[in-house]
């Protein structure tokens, strides 16, 4: 296959807003205008126990590896135990601490350092 020109390969898929928990810088408490976008996940995971959950923990790419690792098993957790609280199975969620492992590169905004802040939540069905 041709590689991808650099310009192609530098765009971004954009972000469904409702599939990921936004985190202000160094935070890792969700914040109340976040939480409300869990209850839907909750009632689809409830109503399917097919349905797995997996928590991507993004960051930005300010601080070192080892912080940010930490920083995003922490968000992570914290979106873990509200959607427990929320009534989810636990067998129904996996966590992945990504990090800035997924940032890529060339994020010079506060915006975009902002939108790599989150946590996704990525549905795929049981095997």
């Amino acid at each position: 296959a041709p590689a991808q020109a650099p310009a192609a390969a530098e765009k971004r898929a954009p972000l469904v807003e409702e599939d990921n928990i936004f985190f202000r810088t160094g935070a890792t408490q969700i914040d109340p205008a976040e939480r409300h976008k869990l209850q839907p996940h909750a009632q689809r995971l409830k109503a399917d126990s097919k349905q797995l959950l997996t928590l991507v923990g993004h960051t930005d790419d300010q601080g070192s590896r080892s912080y940010n690792l930490a920083i995003a098993e922490s968000r992570v957790d914290a979106v873990f135990q509200a959607l427990r609280s929320l009534g989810v199975p636990a067998r129904q969620l996996q966590r992945y601490p990504a990090g800035e492992e997924m940032a890529g590169t060339g994020c010079q905004s506060s915006e975009c350092r902002r939108l790599m802040r989150r946590v996704e939540l990525v549905y795929r069905p049981q095997s």
